[in-house]
């Protein structure tokens, strides 16, 4: 009886841990289901949210190109009436002057006073004023140099690079092969300064006259600088 009793128990004991096994089974797949579930659902969640961003990034840029459509067919319907307005390249380069002249300060109204003083049949004298005056450089021996036209009305000054000897050392005097700067000194305190290799031309309007000058290289370390007076 005793043996029988003893092998019911251990058999009971074994049905109970396949029953525990299979629970904790069950369980573990219950578990593992409700993560998975879970998971699933945020996946799905964090797409649609991607989706959507996606969506409104997709419409904003739809708009904002709309956007600039409408503002680069307005910029070319400016353009086009800026283009019937100026009809050729010498207009055009006028109102570049104008447009420059008045970034570097000029006064509207100053230059407005000059151009409405231009004739159709300008004029200009016969007679041309030619002065000379030594182009200043770093290591010139001389401090000033000018040349004065109209009783001091305008007044020119010149710097440049110094010309070097066979050896690479600077000479006194300068290169009339490398850029210059004149400066027209007026006799109301305004300065012009013109720069570039020579010839130089430059017009100075002042006192309701035109002063057309030519810069031309001279003589060692001179400048010859020609100038006629013009109507407007």
């Amino acid at each position: 009886m005793s043996l029988g009793l003893v092998h019911r128990k251990e058999k009971q004991k074994r049905r109970n841990k396949r029953i525990w096994a299979f629970i904790k089974f069950v369980l573990v797949i219950g578990i593992c289901g409700g993560i998975g579930y879970f998971a699933h659902e945020i996946g799905i969640s964090v797409a649609q949210e991607e989706v959507l961003l996606w969506k409104t990034r997709y419409e904003t840029q739809i708009a904002e190109n709309e956007k600039l459509k409408v503002e680069l067919g307005q910029d070319k319907a400016e353009l086009d009436q800026l283009n019937q307005l100026l009809p050729n390249e010498e207009m055009k380069s006028l109102i570049a002057t104008v447009t420059e002249k008045a970034n570097s300060g000029v006064e509207f109204s100053r230059m407005e006073t000059i151009i409405n003083g231009v004739t159709k049949d300008a004029s200009c004298s016969a007679e041309i004023d030619t002065k000379r005056f030594i182009v200043l450089t770093n290591v010139s021996t001389e401090s000033v140099s000018t040349a004065s036209y109209y009783r001091g009305l305008i007044t020119l000054a010149g710097t440049g690079t110094p010309s070097l000897n066979e050896n690479g050392s600077p000479e006194a005097w300068f290169d009339p092969t490398k850029e210059v700067t004149i400066n027209f000194m007026l006799a109301g305190g305004e300065q012009q300064e013109v720069s570039g290799t020579l010839p130089l031309y430059h017009s100075v309007i002042t006192n309701g006259f035109e002063y057309r000058f030519t810069i031309t290289p001279g003589r060692t370390s001179f400048v010859d600088a020609s100038v006629q007076q013009c109507n407007l």
